[in-house]
């Protein structure tokens, strides 16, 4: 198992599925089809003499990220819930919304495992989580799926054998969870030597 040297300064964010930087228009448009992916770009160190360490840190970094989003999330329903609670169908206590509630994302990255694959096998199970989720991609047929599945890996990473990609386990965070009981849990670290980094991870279930 390797944990991993923490790097003195966070990843700076330069874009994700959640409507920020870069690709943000791009990420509407596969939310809008029901993909369920989520994606973190960050810049990373150029020519880094660990890039184990690197990928770790991007493992890091993208889960704060995911729990900054949680927070935001649960926030932005606290306050919906206090100014309308005639707009939600069934009672919700916004008390018991917060930092202690069973949504929000932990992980122990101790027990976090990793290997090296190819740009081939990450491509084959990374076109299956983006045009295959639990629920049907709402768009037209399997000619606009297939299309999804060519045109995100291009117009997101490009060429992807510039990366160096690790897949990691999904037994060690509760983000995990639901794609465990039956679809299937993912996520991906890639890295380039031109300061790029993804996290690219997806678990849901129907």
């Amino acid at each position: 198992m390797f944990v991993g040297k923490i790097m003195k300064n966070p990843f700076r964010l330069i874009s994700d599925s959640f409507g920020f930087g870069k690709f943000s228009d791009f990420f509407s448009e596969l939310k809008n089809i029901q993909v369920v992916v989520d994606h973190f770009l960050f810049e990373t160190p150029l020519g880094a003499s660990k890039e184990e360490d690197v990928h770790f840190q991007l493992v890091r970094q993208g889960f704060e990220e995911l729990f900054k989003r949680n927070e935001e999330y649960f926030a932005n329903l606290k306050r919906q819930i206090v100014e309308d609670p005639d707009s939600f169908s069934f009672q919700i206590d916004w008390q018991k919304l917060g930092p202690n509630d069973r949504f929000v994302v932990q992980y122990d990255l101790e027990k976090a495992k990793n290997e090296v694959i190819e740009s081939g096998q990450f491509l084959s199970e990374y076109v299956y989580a983006l045009t295959d989720p639990p629920y049907s991609l709402q768009c037209g047929g399997d000619e606009e799926k297939r299309a999804v599945g060519v045109r995100a890996p291009k117009t997101l990473l490009g060429d992807v054998n510039k990366f160096s990609i690790r897949k990691w386990s999904n037994d060690w965070s509760n983000y995990f969870d639901a794609g465990n009981e039956w679809w299937g849990a993912f996520l991906w670290t890639l890295v380039s030597d031109d300061g790029e980094g993804w996290w690219i991870g997806a678990s849901t279930t129907d």
